[in-house]
């Protein structure tokens, strides 16, 4: 760790020293700094705030040193729950906060099968790994009606085995057992193709059915749905990247939105200034219609602001909000737009299916693989042709006068 004397600023005009500290992240590796104040002004004090710096090293050299569960000397007798622990407080660290409390929940229920026994980390079999995939086949779940015993799915067992795995990977790193128990273990079931996202969507005509039954007066609670239903429409956003849009991200000289922020929700809502993946952070065109849409929600956004004064809290200064600015829960939007389906008659029809809605749209309009990738997010273009492949096999056996042109020239052989 090394220290170096700056200077800054304040509101007030004083000029203060500061010590700036870089050091190696013991994790990633990766050098890192820290600013600590000293208090001092800089007119009269450098010689007293470079004596401080040596003070400070040492009283931040912790940050050099790997965490106490990184320590790999461990009791050779700790038990499977102890471990599990330790394990999931080291990915705190290292995941997004979503995905770590979807790490979270599976290893709960393994904690909470294996707690009743509590064995030897050491001591698990694959045995004992096969009895527990099939309790969660069987009894893994408690319906919150009948309070009965009901199975997981078999993609949720599969998940959850996957972190039993990757904790005796650790575990046989950190030399604590010899070899993996858990990956002998197979959950016999569906296979992953099965999982397989049916690519509903809605046609053109039912694009415009929907936005109208959304913007009638007869369910005020619909209107709400109004503006996102289009950017999940035209636009093709994931259900995060509609509620993380941001009035700065709207470029009305330059024409263009970025996608930038994202708000998710597992446990907890988090806001990010990230995406999906990389290729999730985009620049798309502002189109005419969807700038008239914006106008409209800002128009009635600064009508709210008014009349909430004081109480309006949009700090993050989102697109979509309360009428006092706080934003969308946005398990409240999926479950209001599955009333609004049920209600117009496509309960099928998810947020989430209004991309797949928007890759239909635009095939049918001549949209190439790259651009269609491009415009939807996508990390790569499997995802996208997947989505070809779907829409063109639909396509296929709606349009058999194709095939009667093509084949017309040879007709007369058959008469």
């Amino acid at each position: 760790m090394t220290g170096s004397l700056i200077v800054k600023n304040a509101a007030s005009g004083n000029s203060y020293y500061y010590i700036k500290l870089s050091y190696k992240n013991p994790l990633s590796q990766k050098w890192c700094q820290k600013m600590v104040a000293t208090g001092l002004t800089v007119k009269g004090n450098k010689r007293k705030a470079e004596s401080m710096k040596n003070d400070f090293i040492a009283k931040y050299s912790y940050l050099e040193e790997l965490p106490e569960e990184y320590n790999t000397d461990y009791d050779p007798d700790i038990t499977l729950c102890d471990y599990l622990d330790i394990w999931l407080s080291r990915k705190r660290d290292e995941l997004e906060k979503s995905t770590y409390e979807s790490y979270e929940y599976r290893a709960a229920q393994i904690r909470n099968y294996f707690i009743v026994t509590n064995p030897l980390l050491r001591d698990l079999t694959a045995t004992m790994v096969d009895k527990f995939v099939c309790y969660l086949l069987h009894s893994g779940k408690t319906n919150q009606k009948t309070h009965k015993k009901e199975p997981l799915a078999v993609r949720t067992v599969r998940s959850i085995k996957s972190i039993l795995l990757a904790v005796y990977n650790q575990a046989a790193i950190d030399g604590l057992v010899q070899s993996n128990p858990v990956s002998m273990v197979s959950v016999h079931g569906k296979k992953n193709k099965d999982y397989e996202e049916e690519m509903l969507f809605l046609s053109e005509e039912e694009c415009t059915e929907l936005m109208d039954f959304l913007a009638d007066n007869s369910n005020p609670l619909f209107n709400r749905l109004v503006p996102i239903c289009f950017f999940g429409i035209y636009y093709g956003l994931r259900r995060s990247e509609i509620l993380g849009l941001k009035w700065d991200a709207i470029d009305y000289q330059k024409k263009t939105i970025r996608i930038q922020h994202t708000v998710v929700r597992v446990k907890t809502t988090e806001a990010k200034d990230s995406t999906k993946t990389v290729n999730s952070f985009r620049t798309l065109a502002l189109f005419p219609t969807a700038e008239r849409c914006l106008n409209q929600v800002k128009a009635l956004q600064e009508e709210n602001r008014e009349f909430f004064g004081n109480c309006y809290q949009n700090k993050e200064n989102y697109v979509f909000t309360w009428e006092n600015g706080k934003p969308y829960d946005p398990d409240y939007i999926s479950k209001l737009f599955c009333k609004a389906t049920k209600a117009f008659g496509r309960p099928e029809i998810t947020l989430h299916k209004l991309r797949h809605t928007c890759a239909s749209l635009l095939i049918n309009k001549g949209w190439d693989v790259k651009k269609l990738q491009y415009w939807l997010g996508h990390s790569d273009t499997s995802t996208t042709l997947n989505i070809y492949s779907h829409f063109d096999r639909k396509r296929l056996n709606e349009v058999p006068d194709d095939l009667e042109t093509l084949s017309a020239s040879c007709g007369n052989l058959f008469s």
